[in-house]
């Protein structure tokens, strides 16, 4: 039997699939994965250990059995903080066969296999009862199910489905709360990752102007988010058009629905400008009276924080359907909606919204198939004039009358620069 594992090429990016043996050894996965990132996050796990042990005794002065069930358990890491606060049993769920092994052996290793039970399943799949995988349901369910976007790996069905079958109604649960924040910004550079500029060519015969075709102009892109690091963007190339304000927040321990649906907040820009990105971020309350909190916001909402470095949770960039200029003070109507698993965002002026309050904007899809070929980083290479420049320059120190040219390049500029700059003739080859 074969398998087919995939790999990011580091010399073009792309997502490739590698055929591998049986016998493949699965433990490369999670030395690429990143359990190393989240193991060496401080912050987190200070966090998590402090919501965890406050849980564990909320239950014990209850006079009751502490039994957590911790989806998505990974290495073990977070049972068995559960078990070190005094945990009387855990269900470890892992969905992952060579990292559940992995937990078996790191839970042994510990001194914890008497009271961590590590069960090889998807959460939808564990059964309760005298013969099912868990004897009885817990009552401090305990997860770390979140990407960037905070849902996109499938956090809030997984957490629908504890709550229906595997945890008791009112439990704790660590995190208890999620809250996720927006501010709206002006930006040419992260802009320019969304769509193509005009791109203009000084050629012997007067300024030459590449022009995207309309289908690409009116795209709405992708659906997926764009994460990145904010705390390494300089002010210098973002303008914040209105306040943070709070989208929306889940409350984890009692019943989570799934089913897509939307939020909208008002907001009156704090200066006028182009309204083109859409910044969010969250963070995560590990107790319900929120003493506890491990925050994704960048640099200049909490400028006297230490900042934790993270490659697991970042920050995200959402593109807005189209540019929406906005003037100071105008009330002005942002709505996030969500299915499952994504988030994507709205600008409406607050006279439009008020006709269309139950109205949900469709999630965007790509019509022009540009977004398809070039992603986010290719796309801001494109805009960049300097880039283009220097392409140029190179291109008239050998091209001639009388050159013919070959482009061997996938989605690339190069076959009209070569054109516009006077080459007899011009042959493109997408590999």
């Amino acid at each position: 039997m074969k398998i087919f594992c995939g790999r990011a090429n580091p010399t073009t990016g792309s997502m490739e699939w590698l055929e591998e043996g049986e016998d493949y050894d699965y433990h490369q996965e999670i030395a690429r994965s990143r359990y190393a990132d989240m193991l060496h996050d401080k912050d987190r796990n200070v966090k998590y250990y402090q919501g965890i042990r406050a849980a564990v005794s909320r239950v014990k002065e209850r006079g009751e059995k502490a039994i957590v069930l911790d989806i998505g358990t990974g290495t073990g890491l977070l049972s068995m903080m559960a078990a070190s606060a005094g945990a009387d049993f855990c269900y470890a769920i892992e969905v992952f066969k060579p990292m559940a092994n992995a937990a078996v052996k790191i839970v042994e290793k510990n001194g914890f296999s008497d009271k961590i039970k590590v069960i090889n399943k998807h959460s939808t799949e564990v059964t309760v009862g005298p013969d099912g995988d868990m004897q009885c349901r817990a009552n401090i369910l305990v997860t770390e199910l979140f990407d960037t976007e905070l849902i996109g790996e499938g956090a809030l069905p997984s957490y629908e489905h504890a709550h229906k079958y595997l945890v008791q109604e009112g439990c704790e649960a660590v995190p208890h709360r999620a809250t996720v924040y927006a501010q709206l910004v002006e930006s040419r550079r992260m802009w320019s990752w969304k769509k193509l500029f005009p791109v203009h060519v000084e050629a012997e015969d007067g300024e030459k102007i590449i022009v995207p075709p309309s289908e690409m102009e009116n795209c709405p892109g992708v659906p997926s988010v764009c994460d990145i690091q904010l705390n390494q963007m300089p002010s210098s190339d973002f303008s914040t058009l209105s306040d943070v304000v709070t989208m929306f927040s889940v409350d984890f321990s009692k019943p989570v629905q799934s089913a897509s649906t939307y939020y909208r907040v008002q907001l009156e820009p704090v200066k006028s400008g182009k309204a083109q990105i859409v910044l969010s971020w969250w963070d995560i309350d590990m107790d319900p009276l929120g003493t506890i909190n491990c925050t994704m916001a960048p640099y200049w909402v909490k400028p006297t924080s230490a900042l934790q470095w993270r490659d697991h949770w970042m920050q995200c960039v959402y593109f807005l359907p189209r540019e929406e200029p906005v003037v100071q003070g105008e009330k002005l109507y942002l709505t996030a909606c969500r299915d499952e698993y994504s988030v994507w965002y709205n600008l409406q002026k607050a006279r439009e919204g008020e006709n269309k309050a139950g109205v949900c904007v469709e999630s965007p899809v790509c019509r022009c198939r540009a977004h398809l070929l070039w992603n986010r980083p290719r796309l801001g290479e494109l805009n960049d004039q300097n880039r283009t420049q220097q392409y140029v320059k190179a291109l008239r120190k050998v091209l001639k009358t009388d050159s013919v040219c070959l482009c061997i390049s996938d989605g690339s500029l190069l076959p009209m620069l070569a054109q516009y700059l006077g080459a007899k003739q011009v042959q493109y080859f997408v590999p």
